[in-house]
């Protein structure tokens, strides 16, 4: 069957993306070992592993699907559905021991994101969302609009990349605005938004799977997604109540 139901992508993903046994043996403090791609960031042997199993459900369910992964070439059909995979969106964290990693596996159709889904392995989390609804474990997520900029919290992946490029100074202002900043970045800071623990989090120079299978999870929670260059390269997620006074600094 070429379609697929929000509650049936939910189920996918839920089996396909369980790796406990994979996971089990890394502790919240183990570092993982790596290797640099030609990019110079770093991939292990559980982001080829996870990726390479991932890929395979998907042809025996959907052989139709298009899949687009992190570690892999593209397999390309003529069906307008498209699987969007990062088998470990944190793998610096992962490989530093840090368990604020998560595997994302997402579902466009035509080039539209359509559900979303990330598994935070050692947080024993799963966050789905179709857009219009998000869940974590079952349970209903959403952003918080009642907090104003000034008692916000700010996230990014990485400040030295912001104090790098064109937003530096759009940066500083921001900062300027907000109670507190953290690094707690990927896929663990747009998660922090959408279950209001944080307000603002603010990620540049982004490959499609690094954000694509987020985007139905993060409007689902209410949150507002700012494209300072399409098609969500530069990016803020924010709470809506907030994004004309981001907006300012921009």
């Amino acid at each position: 069957m070429d379609d697929i139901t929000f509650n049936r992508f939910e189920n996918f993903v839920s089996e396909v993306t369980d790796f406990k046994e994979e996971f089990r043996k890394i502790k919240a403090n183990d570092a993982v070992s790596f290797e640099l791609k030609e990019d110079e960031t770093p991939v292990t042997q559980i982001d080829y592993l996870i990726e390479k199993s991932i890929r395979e459900s998907i042809f025996e369910t959907f052989p139709s699907h298009s899949i687009v992964g992190e570690e892999y070439p593209d397999t390309l059909q003529k069906s307008s559905f498209k699987w969007i995979i990062d088998p470990v969106d944190g793998t610096f964290s992962l490989t530093r021991g840090v368990p604020l990693y998560g595997i994302l596996l997402g579902l466009l159709n035509n080039n539209t994101p359509l559900y979303g889904s990330v598994r935070f392995p050692l947080l024993q989390k799963l966050i789905c969302g179709d857009g219009q609804v998000a869940y974590e474990n079952g349970n209903t997520l959403r952003c918080d609009n009642s907090i104003s900029l000034e008692q916000s919290l700010i996230l990014t992946t990485d400040e030295n990349r912001i104090n790098s490029s064109k937003y530096k100074s759009s940066w500083e202002r921001l900062n300027d605005l907000v109670s507190s900043r953290r690094t707690w970045g990927d896929c663990y800071g747009y998660y922090l938004v959408c279950n209001g623990k944080a307000q603002v989090m603010f990620d540049i120079d982004l490959k499609p799977c690094d954000i694509l299978p987020l985007v139905p999870i993060i409007k689902g929670a209410g949150c507002e997604i700012i494209e300072l260059e399409k098609p969500y390269r530069d990016i803020i997620v924010c709470t809506k109540s907030l994004k004309e006074e981001i907006l300012e600094c921009f």
